[in-house]
């Protein structure tokens, strides 16, 4: 959910601003973002992960990274963390040449889908190419990182043949857009093709025959990414990349037609031989690389981070994922108060989520009762967390991990229900989870004018399908995006004004000024560091009375 709030504020010398958050869901402020050359965030030392062809960031599972092997290798996709360390391997169906990887929408429309694709084809005489799309799984990196999973199975895995119009091609780069749910692919030839498979399809069918979009003028593409946004789409090959912006409602087939704008990777000279992955961070804003040739599985994982003042807003997490819970399971009856802020859960139990009990990422086991074909139905769960400057959370999204229904109140108030309706009794049983979405976050947009200054409260209720149930799986999520606001304007000697900022930090931020409210000019952009910035209207004396707001992108 996105709110507009402006706060208006008198300044001296007549002058008058608006400290305004404005957020867009995707905002180009102009076509060329710039990033810094690589830096090194970890060094992966994976024996088996030796020809590593894809790469990208998890959106719901923190310090969580995707990659896979091409032809040859095993048929798994590994998670590592962003510090280039083994989480575990997760089972595919196959592995005839794996050539990119990449996260977006899917049948669920609040789920996150992973898309491993069997599109390589040396030889150029394959029938049909795949793609192995599955929830994405939860992914503990804490955990994990200790005790890496081996062969996991990916709950609700579908793979999708998928054929040229025109005969075979080799191609080892492709994305799904975020915002149509439509999946691409780019040829790998001296000028590419573009291939498309619709939504619509790809939700229904495991056949599916491709359709031609354009050519891209772009020297054997080998690997590709979009932004969780969907306003930028980057193309490597292993020297060099290039950058398109996309705005607003504008087709994929018009961005890619448009300017480009290049954009560092390492190359052979750097260091990265046969340079075939690039995948943006989990917010957008910069992007990762790693080569298919380093040898033994020992290589950099490498990050280009943006430098310009026009990318994404960072989120907040107010409730991250492992965060401790109380909670209650005794099987008693708690009607509604305990759902309120006032509510005293000292008596309560405290715990690290996943909580529950029979899942293979559950750190804190629940009790289900005496009898183990008479589990208890109902389960409680809190989390207190505190915050300031509500007034400036322009969107919210809550996400859950649950297994089989819940019910979930901010600050008392009813924001979420899954598999269960509200003002369901405690022993009510809730709709069966399906089998695809055991093991997955399912994501809901919250009214961020819930949340309150100070302290917060959420609360959840999680039912059992079933006494016989053999397992309860909790964990929540609750993220924000804080807008930026002007919180003062100093008069200066000359008659500029100096502005005074707040937001998140690492927050790209736009400063735009107008005398009517019609026509807003924009004066520059910054990006607010440890969550504060200033900014120096020069052009200010000029001026009788001036307005002046500031906002940036959202994820």
């Amino acid at each position: 959910m996105l709110r507009k709030k402006p706060i208006i504020l008198a300044a001296r010398k007549h002058f008058v601003f608006v400290a305004s958050l404005f957020i867009f869901s995707v905002l180009r402020i102009n076509a060329g973002p710039t990033f810094a050359n690589a830096v090194t965030n970890g060094i992966i030392d994976i024996p088996k992960l030796t020809e590593a062809s894809g790469i990208a960031e998890s959106r719901n599972n923190a310090n969580v990274i995707w990659t896979e092997n091409d032809s040859g290798n095993a048929a798994v996709v590994y998670a590592i963390d962003n510090q280039g360390r083994l989480l575990g391997t997760y089972v595919l169906p196959s592995n005839t040449d794996n050539e990119d990887l990449g996260i977006g929408p899917g049948p669920v429309t609040n789920v996150s889908y992973l898309y491993v694709t069997d599109i390589g084809d040396n030889n150029v005489n394959r029938t049909n190419i795949a793609i192995y799309q599955a929830p994405e799984p939860t992914v503990y990196a804490g955990k994990q990182v200790t005790v890496p999973l081996t062969n996991a199975p990916m709950k609700g895995m579908r793979t999708i043949f998928l054929t040229y119009p025109d005969g075979a091609h080799n191609a080892e780069a492709e994305f799904a857009d975020p915002i149509s749910g439509d999946w691409f692919i780019i040829t790998k030839d001296s000028t590419g093709s573009i291939y498309t498979a619709p939504k619509s399809l790809m939700d229904t069918s495991t056949n599916i025959m491709l359709k031609y979009v354009e050519p891209l003028n772009f020297d054997v593409a080998n690997g590709a990414d979009i932004s969780p946004l969907g306003d930028e789409i980057v193309v490597r090959q292993e020297n060099f990349a290039q950058l398109w912006a996309r705005t607003n409602g504008e087709a994929i087939t018009n961005a890619l037609a448009g300017p480009y704008t290049s954009i560092p990777v390492q190359g052979i000279a750097n260091g990265e031989p046969n340079g075939e992955a690039i995948g943006f961070d989990y917010y957008g804003s910069g992007y990762f690389t790693i080569s298919d040739s380093e040898s033994k599985g020992i290589q950099p994982l490498r990050y280009f981070a943006r430098t310009s003042a026009d990318g994404p807003t960072p989120p907040t997490a107010l409730v991250p994922m492992a965060a401790s819970w109380k909670y209650l399971a005794n099987g008693s009856n708690q009607g509604t108060t305990w759902q309120s802020p006032a509510f005293s859960d000292s008596a309560w139990s405290t715990g690290t989520a996943q909580l529950g009990y029979g899942g293979s990422n559950v750190q804190t086991i629940v009790s289900y009762g005496p009898s183990s074909s008479s589990k208890y139905i109902t389960t409680y769960f809190r989390n207190t967390f505190s915050v300031t400057n509500a007034s400036r959370i322009a969107a919210l999204t809550l996400k859950l991990a649950v297994n089989d229904g819940a019910l979930v109140y901010l600050n008392g108030s009813p924001v979420t229900n899954l598999n269960l309706a509200f003002g369901a009794a405690y022993n009510t049983t809730a709709t069966a989870m399906t089998n695809t979405l055991r093991d997955t976050w399912q994501s809901f947009p919250v009214n961020p004018d819930l949340v309150v200054e100070g302290t917060n409260v959420i609360a959840a209720e999680v039912h059992l399908a079933s006494g016989t149930a053999t397992n309860l799986v909790f964990d929540l999520q609750l993220n924000a995006t804080v807008a930026p606001a002007i919180t003062t304007v100093t008069p200066l000697a000359n008659s500029q004004q100096k502005l005074t900022l707040a937001g998140s930090s690492n927050s790209p931020t736009t400063i735009q000024a107008t005398t009517n409210f019609t026509t807003w000019t924009t004066l520059g952009s910054l990006v607010l560091t440890n969550s504060n910035g200033m900014f120096t209207d020069s052009l200010a004396p000029n001026f009788p009375m001036r307005f002046y707001r500031a906002y940036r992108a959202v994820p």
